[in-house]
C-alpha cells in the first residue's frame, strides 16, 4: 500500500498537481501529503456509487473547486487511476484504482484473522457479516462474508455506509470514547440540516438498546425488506473500537429468534475475532 502511496504522489508531483504551491520554508512533506490526501479524496468519492462521475458531482462531492478538480482527474486519468467514460465526460475509476486495495488486502493480517470466524457464522445462519471501521460519518466495510444461499444488499470490501442509518454505524458510533461521539454525531447532525431536527433519533434509541442489551438492530432503512443486527468489537492492541453486523434483503427473523440465536452466536464471532486479533498492532486496522 505504501509503494502505491509513493507512486501516486511522484505521478502527481510530475504533473504539476499541488495545491497550493509549496512556500520555499514550507515543510515539503506536508506540502506533497496535503496533494496526496487531495487525490485520495477524488478516489474515495467514487465509493459506493456504481457507474461513472462527471466533475460536477466530484466538487459536491469533496468540496474541492472546479479548477481543482479539473486538475486532479485530469492527473489521476494520465496516471491510470481513472479512466473517461464512454460519453467522454465523466470519470470512472481506472484499471490502476483497484491496485490500491489489493495491496492494502494482500499485506493487511485482519482479512486472514477474521474472515474463518465471520464465514462460519455466515454460513451456519445464511446471512452476510460484515466488520466496519469509521470513514467520516460513515462506517467503511473492511472484511465481508455471505452465504451463498441468500440474497444480499449489493455490498462488498470497501463499501460505505451512512453510520445514522444503519445499525452498524450506530454500533460503531456508541462503541467509541465520548468525545470523539460527540463530534461525529455533530457532524452527523450540521449534514441533516434545520430541516431534519429529528435525524439521530433512531440513533439515541439504538445507544438505548446497545446499553441495556448489547446489540442493536435496523430494519427497512438502507432497503426496503432488510435488516441489519449489529454489535461492538475492540480489536487489536491498543484497542480500537469497530462494529460486526450481519443481515439479509429478507423480513427480519421473530424476535425470539433473534434475542436467542442470532445475538448470542453474532457475539460469539465478535469474541473469536477479538481472540485472533489479540496481540496485533491496531495500526494496522
Amino acid at each position: 500500500m505504501l509503494d502505491a502511496h509513493r507512486e501516486l504522489d511522484t505521478g502527481l508531483e510530475e504533473y504539476g498537481l499541488v495545491h497550493p504551491p509549496c512556500p520555499a520554508m514550507a515543510d515539503e512533506k506536508q506540502c506533497g501529503t496535503h496533494t496526496l490526501e487531495r487525490a485520495l479524496a477524488v478516489l474515495k468519492a467514487f465509493g459506493g456509487h456504481a457507474g461513472p462521475l462527471a466533475n460536477a458531482v466530484l466538487v459536491r462531492r469533496t468540496g474541492f473547486s472546479k479548477a481543482s478538480i479539473s486538475r486532479i482527474t485530469r492527473t489521476l486519468v494520465t496516471l491510470g487511476y481513472l479512466d473517461r467514460a464512454s460519453d467522454g465526460v465523466r470519470f470512472q475509476i481506472g484499471m490502476r484504482g483497484p491496485l490500491l486495495g489489493h495491496t492494502y488486502r494482500a499485506n493487511n493480517p485482519v482479512s486472514a484473522l477474521c474472515r474463518p470466524a465471520m464465514q462460519a457464522f455466515a454460513d451456519k445462519h445464511d446471512l452476510s457479516v460484515a466488520l466496519a471501521i469509521g470513514d467520516g460519518t460513515d462506517t467503511l466495510y473492511i472484511e465481508y462474508c455471505k452465504s451463498p444461499r441468500i440474497a444480499t444488499l449489493r455490498l462488498e470490501i470497501g463499501s460505505r455506509m451512512p453510520m445514522e442509518l444503519t445499525s452498524i454505524g450506530r454500533a460503531y458510533l456508541w462503541a467509541q470514547q465520548p468525545r470523539e461521539r460527540a463530534a461525529l454525531l455533530a457532524e452527523i447532525t450540521q449534514k441533516a440540516g434545520k430541516g431534519n431536527p429529528h435525524a439521530l433519533a433512531p440513533t439515541y434509541r439504538a445507544f438505548e438498546h446497545l446499553e441495556r442489551f448489547g446489540y442493536c438492530m435496523a430494519s427497512g432503512e438502507v432497503q426496503r425488506d432488510s435488516y441489519g443486527i449489529s454489535v461492538p468489537v475492540y480489536l487489536g492492541e491498543p484497542a480500537v473500537s469497530l462494529a460486526l453486523n450481519c443481515g439479509a434483503i429478507l423480513p427480519a427473523p421473530p424476535d425470539a429468534h433473534i434475542r436467542n440465536v442470532l445475538v448470542p452466536d453474532l457475539m460469539k464471532a465478535a469474541d473469536a475475532i477479538k481472540q485472533a486479533m489479540k496481540g496485533l498492532d491496531s495500526n494496522l486496522i
